[in-house]
């Protein structure tokens, strides 16, 4: 499939600028744009910048509603209840994430239910492993069996597993990895366990304090010790890949396929924003600190 490359940041401007062209603020639009390239830049491309015209459509459908934050319906100590409002489900998603953490650093476990998001709402590895980049293990259950679970690693970046998602190996080594890729990730045995532990469409989110139950440090040389023994497979993203794969977004730009590059330019035409030049036109890119994009 013919491809072609552009920067990762001139692509997060391009989408914070068509997100702000149907209703989404400044800072959100940002914000989203950066959860889309996340996908991008772990292996993970088809949840990717491609997804964006098909979110912008349903917005201009009135599908989705950019405005929409969310709000809490019902507080305790370490629980919530978040309305998603039927927002834009990764940014209702995070702060629902957000809201989790807040509640784990005074209950040691904050727990979230997430309802009202719409239909199709993508994979919740981007929010987990963002919520993990701190002292916190994250896990998020829904829609359904679904469910995602991101771990503090010594490596830098978190150990993310999302049972949604084939998260691309760095290198394809051998013919068993190849063969992995048509495979999916099987669903665990407790799968009907969490699809009753969650409404039917909604999300539980998850944090928990390490520090209240062990050292940081301990945690992270146990994570990293695991992750070294661990193969790459369905669902799985390592520290280092994730690393590597980031490294080469940042310095060869993110691939975007001519069939989306179409339905760019015709969503670039409708709300007058001027399309990036491609990555062969424009300068390196010093490689950046470890750290989440």
């Amino acid at each position: 499939m013919d491809v072609v490359r552009y920067r990762l940041d001139d692509l997060r401007r391009f989408a914070a600028a068509l997100g702000v062209g149907v209703g989404l603020a400044p800072p959100r639009a940002s914000a989203f744009a950066s959860q889309l390239l996340w996908y991008n830049t772990t292996g993970a491309p088809s949840c990717g910048i491609e997804t964006l015209p098909l979110w912008l459509e349903r917005i201009a459908k009135g599908e989705v509603d950019p405005r929409a934050e969310g709000k809490v319906t019902s507080e305790h100590l370490g629980t919530a209840v978040f309305d998603g409002s039927n927002g834009l489900p990764s940014l209702i998603l995070a702060r629902a994430g957000e809201l989790a953490i807040e509640k784990a650093r005074d209950a040691a476990v904050g727990l979230v239910r997430v309802a009202n998001l719409p239909n199709a709402a993508g994979p919740a590895a981007g929010t987990a492993a963002e919520m993990a980049v701190g002292p916190y293990l994250s896990a998020i259950l829904g829609p359904g069996p679904a469910w995602t679970l991101a771990l503090p690693s010594g490596d830098g970046l978190p150990a993310v597993f999302d049972s949604t998602l084939e998260f691309a190996a760095v290198t394809p080594s051998s013919k068993t990895n190849a063969a992995r890729s048509t495979k999916s990730t099987p669903l665990p045995l407790w799968a009907p366990w969490a699809t009753a532990m969650v409404p039917e469409g909604g999300w539980l989110v998850a944090a928990l304090s390490i520090k209240t139950i062990e050292s940081l440090s301990g945690l992270h040389e146990r994570v990293s010790s695991t992750m070294r023994l661990t193969d790459e497979a369905p669902g799985r993203l390592l520290p280092t890949t994730w690393e590597a794969r980031r490294r080469e977004a940042r310095e060869r730009g993110v691939a975007v396929t001519t069939v989306s590059l179409t339905r760019f330019h015709d969503w670039a035409n409708r709300l007058g924003v001027p399309l990036p030049s491609p990555a062969a036109q424009v300068p390196p890119i010093d490689r950046a600190p470890h750290g989440v994009v």
